[in-house]
């Protein structure tokens, strides 16, 4: 907690960015010093011992007056068993690194299994407002891939996303949930209280903890969540918003996409044919298992099991 809670009073300060603390990271662990000794300094100290802009010394020099404040955020979130990941330890995700360089986020609270950022995992997103349709294909992937030891990775809305990590716990299955908003806001679904279990599920936020829900942080959140996964299977999109985001963020960053495809649409799935066209999205269709028709998840799987 000791070094956390100057990173967080960092990141309290508007307009550091990420980039500009991955800097000063790399400048005081080149000087063999931890950040509680850079706190210590004057401005023009900062800037000639480190030699880092002017920007980021003065962005040390603002975040002194919420040291005393993040120490207390560090203090509820210790009191309510949220792990502090900073993006410098081992715990940290390498994968956000790799695939989002120096935009990955500094900071990730956690809640849960922290273990599981080391499992590989593929996303499962949808609306909200899933048709019936949408939802048994929802329940049925992501009971296929913990069956082929593939976490899930979702949100933690109504709709595909409980219904994608409900049905991955209940078939033995792990999860991570990610958040948008901040964990001073998290409840556990009533829906997956039944199947929580603390070592097979992570519920994760990258923002600050009192930050509430708003529209672009789910956005925000999604890109986070792709970012994370081998793979992701869109189940139904509408032709804009979070989810059809997704699915952009998904090509930009070059992650396998797969989208479910009908024989025709609800209005929560206008945008499926939509995401195949334009972001080249590879078609998910059903196929036959005694009584049921599932969706042929084996591209996707084979993406996730011989990535890097």
């Amino acid at each position: 907690m000791s070094e956390a809670k100057y990173w967080i009073a960092l990141d309290m300060v508007k307009g550091i960015g990420p980039a500009n603390l991955q800097v000063l990271y790399e400048k005081i662990s080149f000087a063999k010093l931890s950040v509680r000794d850079v706190f210590e300094l004057t401005e023009k100290e900062i800037t000639f011992e480190f030699g880092v802009s002017d920007k980021i010394a003065a962005a040390i020099g603002e975040a002194k007056k919420y040291v005393a404040r993040a120490e207390e955020i560090c203090m509820q979130l210790q009191d309510a068993k949220v792990e502090i990941i900073l993006f410098f330890e081992k715990k940290y995700p390498s994968r956000l690194h790799h695939v989002l360089k120096h935009a990955a986020p500094p900071m990730l609270f956690a809640f849960g299994n922290t273990a599981l950022f080391l499992e590989k995992g593929a996303a499962i997103l949808g609306d909200m407002r899933v048709s019936e349709k949408g939802a048994l294909i929802a329940s049925l992937a992501a009971k296929e891939l913990v069956m082929r030891k593939i976490l899930v990775i979702s949100g933690l809305a109504q709709g595909v996303d409980t219904i994608a990590h409900a049905s991955a716990l209940q078939h033995g299955g792990c999860t991570i949930a990610m958040l948008p908003f901040g964990m001073f806001h998290f409840k556990m679904p009533k829906s997956l209280e039944i199947f929580y279990d603390e070592n097979r599920m992570l519920c994760v936020s990258h923002f600050y903890p009192d930050r509430e829900y708003s529209i672009y942080n789910s956005y925000e959140r999604n890109k986070i969540i792709v970012a994370l996964s081998r793979a992701v299977f869109i189940v139904e999109s509408p032709s804009e918003g979070g989810v059809f985001e997704a699915a952009k963020s998904a090509q930009n960053l070059k992650i396998p996409l797969f989208v479910a495809q009908y024989a025709s649409y609800p209005p929560s799935a206008s945008g499926n044919e939509k995401i195949i066209s334009e972001f080249s999205a590879i078609p998910i269709k059903g196929r036959r298992e005694g009584e049921l028709i599932v969706p042929n998840m084996d591209k996707l799987i084979a993406k996730v099991k011989f990535s890097e």
